[in-house]
């Protein structure tokens, strides 16, 4: 769309089509000879004709099922095969709708029919428009010419053109329906900076005669997008809307402060609602402002999970899960693509592109700091890991030095998941340790039960309520130590899960059971059994022979 404008000095028209009932509708005849014609080895088309054509499909209704039937037209939906079967059933499309390019049409070099089949193509048993794929057309290696007009995945289509380049090429994708047997549905169709009846350059945009629907934004492959290209800004707001919405859906599940385990949650959310929001962001060129509505609407799912308070920090919440930013997850999404493109094939689309419009958004976010900052021999995915791993130890190493934020510096200062949320524990003990991390014990200061002072972290140190015998069993800090005792003791436990209970380990959880306690003293607290015993059980069971 960028490359048409610097051309025409305006946008391009964007129809965007859609199919009715696309995979019910498939006439699979089409599919196999399309295959055969394109030397498919027999054997794989045989086994794929037989998967989709030697079906029955039954109709489970309140515990009845009614009698089998085979349906003759279609590809299964869900299967992962469907997608690519109905690329073939539709490959002709294209090359149809390049007979509507200009001369200055975006165009690419390749081995690929520069224009519509034509009769060298037609194969002899009456198959529609080709298949070009694996004939004479591609008998030559030399390189052509190959306008790009229009973008397919599966039965997502995209016209891109002039006003009447799109005209032209709505009446070759009605011609290429009817001859293929499929319909397209003009209700749910789109068009983008279609001209106004008053234009010059207005043509009217339909399909069987109704017309299409005029748009200022359309979401194409789950990313938005206006007149201008991909809508950034909205591609944020329908991410962050989506999963939140999942957010809520996991958290009456579960996902909540008194569901499942911190760490659990913490990765549920990282591996089934973290995704919804990452969605597009590779091919986003993102602002500060576009980071920091990410990185809320993460915060926003994380205090879900905690039930914190709509303005609580999740600054150590991250650190204690190992959760990154959305600032690093986008930049890292953004390396990875750009590695993955130099990999591509000569002959990918996208490659070929490139090439031809070496002014994109490719070479945009090819610019990010972090794609600049990779070394060029970190190629394997492993070696890419392990070396954003240190890209991101060292921001967090930055990061500490110079905030001036109490409770993240009071953490372990290595990115990793902290072990007071897999230690051996109960749930009160974990409960308060994470809390302890938080901030949450002491919270808000209020006025100690003691009568010395207020609930702050300062102040429990020295609180009468806490035994002090309590205190001689926990490692001393080294002189010049200025962060907090229990801070200290937190950061000696062992990282190791199977690791054997350290000695100061009750005296840790009932100093912090007092805590709690002291900070909320109209709480009913469970005494069946004692602060840290869970851990202290499990090691003497296993030191037992």
């Amino acid at each position: 769309m960028h490359s048409y404008r610097r051309r025409h000095n305006h946008y391009p028209v964007v129809a965007f089509l859609d199919i009715k009932s696309a995979y019910d509708t498939v006439d699979r005849r089409i599919i196999w000879q399309s295959m055969l014609a394109s030397s498919a080895p027999l054997s794989l088309v045989s086994l794929l004709a037989n998967m989709f054509d030697d079906v029955s499909v039954s109709v489970l209704l309140q515990n009845n099922v009614s009698d089998p039937f085979v349906p003759s037209t279609g590809v299964l939906q869900g299967s992962v095969l469907s997608p690519h079967l109905y690329s073939i059933y539709v490959n002709t499309l294209p090359a149809l709708l390049r007979s509507a390019a200009s001369a200055t049409t975006t165009s690419v070099l390749s081995v690929s029919p520069s224009g519509p089949p034509g009769s060298g193509a037609l194969v002899s048993d009456g198959l529609p428009f080709g298949p070009l794929v694996g004939t004479a057309a591609l008998s030559s290696s030399s390189l052509s010419p190959t306008p790009i007009n229009s973008l397919l995945y599966a039965d997502d289509v995209a016209l891109v053109g002039s006003a009447s380049e799109v005209r032209h090429m709505l009446d070759l994708a009605q011609i290429h329906s009817l001859t293929l047997g499929y319909k397209w549905s003009p209700p749910k169709c789109a068009v983008l900076n279609a001209p106004t009846a008053t234009s010059s350059r207005y043509v009217p945009m339909s399909l069987y005669g109704q017309d299409l629907p005029t748009v200022e934004e359309f979401t194409y492959l789950g990313v938005p997008f206006d007149g201008k290209g991909i809508s950034v800004s909205a591609l944020i707001k329908h991410r962050a809307s989506g999963t939140l919405a999942a957010m809520a859906q996991l958290h009456s599940m579960g996902l909540n402060r008194q569901g499942f385990p911190l760490l659990l949650s913490s990765r549920l959310f990282a591996a089934f609602i973290r995704p919804k929001l990452e969605y597009g962001l590779a091919i986003a060129q993102l602002t500060r402002k576009d980071y920091d509505e990410l990185n809320r609407a993460q915060d926003r799912c994380l205090r879900m999970i905690v039930g914190g308070h709509r303005t609580a920090s999740t600054v150590v919440l991250r650190h204690i899960t190992n959760l990154p930013s959305m600032s690093f997850r986008a930049d890292t999404l953004v390396l990875k693509f750009c590695r993955r493109f130099d990999g591509l094939p000569e002959d990918c689309l996208l490659s070929l592109l490139s090439q031809t419009v070496p002014v994109s958004l490719l070479s945009r976010l090819r610019k990010r700091r972090i794609v600049l900052d990779c070394p060029s021999d970190v190629s394997s995915s492993s070696r890419l890991a392990s070396w954003l791993r240190r890209y991101r130890q060292d921001q967090f190493q930055s990061f500490l030095q110079s905030t001036p934020q109490v409770l993240i510096r009071a953490c372990r200062p290595v990115l990793r998941v902290d072990p007071i949320l897999y230690l051996p524990a109960s749930r009160a003990d974990r409960s308060r340790l994470i809390r302890w991390r938080m901030g949450w014990i002491p919270g808000k200061p209020a006025p100690c039960s003691c009568g010395l002072g207020d609930t702050s972290r300062s102040h429990l140190m020295v609180c009468t309520l806490v035994p002090s015998a309590l205190w001689c069993c926990l490692p001393v800090p080294p002189t010049g130590y200025v962060g907090h005792h229990i801070d200290y003791v937190l950061n000696l436990l062992p990282v190791s899960a199977s690791a054997r209970c350290p000695p100061f380990w009750s005296a840790l959880c009932q100093i912090l059971c007092h805590f709690d306690k002291i900070c909320h003293p109209d709480i009913e607290y469970n005494s069946s059994s004692l602060p840290g015993q869970v851990w202290i059980d499990k090691s003497s069971a296993a030191a037992t022979p």
